[in-house]
């Protein structure tokens, strides 16, 4: 675009335009303080949430521990032992007011 074709509505379309680009990110954008707080809240989540999984996950291998040595499948028996132990350790670091964290298994 040459210089002499500039008129003043296409200045003026310029100017509202980086008006209201500025407004939007003034509007729309947060700030690091804030950004900072929803992040350590999301990890909060996601730690109770992976947490939550572990538990459900600990107590399904429980029941197939029961029932595999019901069965006398004592080497499956070990496997689901091995991988409660696996699953309490992950929960109790998180965890460590969990009922079963000062049990022996």
């Amino acid at each position: 675009m040459k210089l002499e074709h500039i008129n003043m509505g296409t200045v003026w379309t310029m100017l509202t335009g980086t008006v209201a680009a500025v407004a939007y990110m003034f509007s729309h954008f947060v700030s690091a303080e804030d950004l900072d707080a929803a992040e350590e809240k999301f990890q909060e989540q996601v730690v109770l949430l992976s947490t939550d999984i572990w538990y459900g996950q600990f107590y399904d291998r429980l029941d197939d521990y029961d029932e595999a040595d019901a069965e006398g499948n004592e080497e499956l028996a070990k496997e689901y032992m091995r991988q409660m132990e696996r699953m309490k350790a992950k929960i109790c670091e998180e965890d460590p007011e969990w009922e079963r964290c000062d049990d022996e298994l």
